[in-house]
């Protein structure tokens, strides 16, 4: 017997009903005419992965303003699935239609997306200074931003992660060992 176990929470978001989801994982091939007429293909593109939960709740306002509470919120998260781990997501698009069958329950497709964060550098400005960091962060001649602060938000999720407090979706995640099962891991059971 198989057990495929995920998570009905989208993000901190507790959801009583996951109906569908639609996984999208796609590759951008560029192509370049030349002059024969033909194009060429010297160049491949992940794109961000996506997916499309189709869910249901019975605390239909409730849920629905946590869902794009969340949203607005712009925290990456882990979702887990039954066919993959995603990390760094953030929900792009939320649609709930109602209607007399789905008046008391909140029926609704939540479009989420992987996001790619990379982190930047710095490099030599053109008048020499090999620092690449003119004047302080943040000020008139400088070539760095200001590092986010607490005094400067405008609100309380800013200033939670100016002062470094993880957020929920930043918890980091923990694999099985090799050697077990992920039905194993999570029921604290032995290998076989």
């Amino acid at each position: 017997m198989s057990v495929i176990a995920f998570s009905s929470v989208i993000g901190p978001v507790a959801v009583d009903c996951v109906i569908s989801e639609s996984h999208s994982s796609e590759l951008d091939i560029t192509e370049i005419p030349i002059e024969t007429g033909a194009k060429i293909t010297d160049h491949a593109i992940i794109v961000p992965k996506r997916i499309t939960l189709d869910v249901a709740d019975y605390g239909a306002a409730a849920t629905f303003a946590a869902l794009v509470a969340f949203q607005e919120s712009r925290v990456p998260f882990s979702l887990v699935t039954g066919l993959m781990i995603y990390n760094s997501m953030l929900i792009k698009r939320i649609d709930a239609d109602r209607d007399a069958g789905t008046s008391k329950i909140l029926r609704c497709r939540c479009d989420l997306q992987e996001v790619i964060i990379v982190s930047t550098s710095y490099a030599a400005s053109p008048d020499g200074d090999s620092t690449g960091q003119r004047g302080k962060a943040g000020g008139t001649k400088s070539t760095r931003a200001a590092p986010p602060a607490s005094e400067r938000s405008t609100d309380a999720v800013t200033a939670d992660r100016a002062t470094g407090t993880v957020q929920r979706g930043d918890a980091g995640l923990t694999t099985a060992p090799a050697n077990q099962s992920m039905l194993s891991a999570i029921t604290g059971g032995s290998a076989r």
